[in-house]
């Protein structure tokens, strides 16, 4: 259940949006495919948290990078600059964002899940001056590529 969307390489289902909590929190489940990893970003108005559900991954947050498997949490602070990679064949998470608001990025920049899948291989690279736009629009900042 839930707002569900292709966001990226990933499905992103929405549990609860900012809207819905009164702005407090935003909590999505995550599936990731391997090698999946955001661009290197910084939030200015909201932690954000993981809780690894399956898979393995690596963070990074701040200047420390570290190995997590299943039943993992980790918590990045704003202010902080953060990215992850799968390491496993697919990887889910439930992720939190507090306060609300991270979602409403999402929305704006994803699209809506034909199917409680991973999406489909993109027809061509990612719009990164269309991130870099929205990021910025919603509170954050892209400082570098994915971690490779």
């Amino acid at each position: 259940e839930g707002t569900a969307i292709w966001h990226l390489d990933t499905l992103k289902t929405f549990k609860a949006l900012a809207g819905d909590t009164g702005g407090r929190l935003a909590a999505w489940e995550e599936l990731l495919p391997h090698r999946s990893s955001p661009p290197l970003h910084v939030h200015h108005g909201d932690d954000e948290a993981w809780f690894v559900l399956d898979g393995e991954l690596t963070f990074q947050v701040g200047d420390r990078s570290w190995a997590v498997g299943t039943g993992a949490f980790v918590w990045a602070p704003r202010g902080l600059p953060h990215t992850f990679r799968v390491d496993s064949r697919t990887a889910r998470m439930l992720a939190l964002a507090v306060p609300g608001g991270f979602d409403r990025f999402a929305l704006a920049t994803g699209r809506p899940a034909d199917a409680p899948t991973l999406p489909p291989p993109p027809e061509g690279p990612p719009d990164i001056d269309g991130l870099v736009a929205a990021a910025r629009q919603h509170g954050m900042e892209i400082l570098g590529p994915p971690l490779s």
